[in-house]
């Protein structure tokens, strides 16, 4: 009758684990949505803002382009 209880059985459980340890592979798995899935929703917004981007750095990159050539020779 005592070794069918589980708690005489297998002991309590030991101090030192973390009460909420849900483990590294969830915690991947969860990132990657968290990463994933906005690229996914957002997906044509984001051309749009790299597009963006790139336009700006062209046209800042043309501006400085004289200075460059000027300082560096």
């Amino acid at each position: 009758m005592k070794h069918e209880n589980w708690a005489y059985k297998y002991g309590p459980p030991p101090d030192d684990l973390p009460e909420k340890d849900h483990g590294w592979p969830q915690s991947w798995l969860m990132l990657a949505f968290v990463i994933v899935g906005p690229l996914i929703y957002f997906g044509p917004e984001l051309r749009t803002i790299e597009a963006w981007l790139v336009a700006t750095y062209s046209t800042v990159e043309a501006w400085i382009l004289p200075f460059k050539d000027w300082l560096i020779g």
